[in-house]
């Protein structure tokens, strides 16, 4: 069994990367660069990680403004255009770089797309990228950025099955079908690491009809630094007196 260790927060001045593998007489080269952090992002307010489950359908994402940075993935930007966006399939950070999103916000994407020519620097370097799906990285990033309060909104981490909204972009671009009913696991188990790795970050997911399984985000040592908020107490507590 794995340990998960805690990260000892520092602020993020970027890293080596592989850029090319190239062989020459029959051995092996591996070349590197080193990409320096450009975003120096400085955490501001709370930081809302926007999933695109359906639980946040009818919540209007504008209020999350005034109090605090957003964080979002994929197609999000289509209706919203948060502080800072990551994708990382390549179809998706190509069309994204097509639409220029990259000069409306920060992309983030992972560095062989980031290195792309295609990019037209349009796209940053997702910072030690633990190679989680877009929207996990979005809280994982927010946590590099320093911030110490992160609510999820629209995170369901599962499908509901054939007929049901499972995505709020279903059956658009880069998305196609969605009609799974499961528990994506592994998405799950990447943020209660995500929880073990930076025990002194607070955790809050907001859903109004929580799935039984959110209600155990906590394995082995309850760290005391997840909870399951309603809309309701989202705007009347957070968004209010923020």
């Amino acid at each position: 069994m794995n340990t998960i260790s805690e990260i000892t927060w520092k602020p993020y001045d970027g890293e080596i990367v592989n850029t090319n593998l190239i062989i020459r007489k029959g051995k092996k080269i591996q070349e590197t660069a080193f990409f320096e952090d450009k975003v120096k992002a400085v955490p501001k307010g709370n930081a809302y990680c926007i999933g695109n489950g359906p639980s946040r359908k009818g919540f209007d994402l504008n209020k999350l403004k005034a109090t605090g940075q957003t964080y979002g993935c994929n197609a999000l930007y289509r209706d919203f255009m948060p502080d800072f966006i990551f994708s990382v399939d390549t179809n998706m950070s190509m069309k994204m770089v097509d639409d220029e999103v990259g000069l409306k916000t920060v992309h983030y994407a992972p560095a062989l797309q980031a290195n792309r020519k295609e990019s037209k620097g349009m796209i940053h370097l997702i910072p030690n990228n633990p190679n989680w799906i877009s929207g996990n990285v979005a809280f994982w990033t927010a946590g590099v950025h320093g911030h110490r309060n992160i609510y999820l909104i629209g995170y369901d981490f599962r499908e509901y099955g054939k007929g049901e909204l499972n995505n709020i972009y279903q059956n658009t671009d880069n998305y196609g079908e969605r009609n799974d009913d499961k528990i994506f696991d592994g998405w799950l188990k990447q943020f209660r690491d995500m929880l073990k790795m930076r025990p002194y970050v607070n955790y809050t997911v907001v859903h109004d009809n929580p799935p039984e399984y959110l209600n155990y985000l906590q394995t082995g040592t309850d760290l005391g630094n997840s909870r399951i908020m309603s809309y309701k107490e989202f705007e009347e507590t957070v968004l209010a007196s923020s």
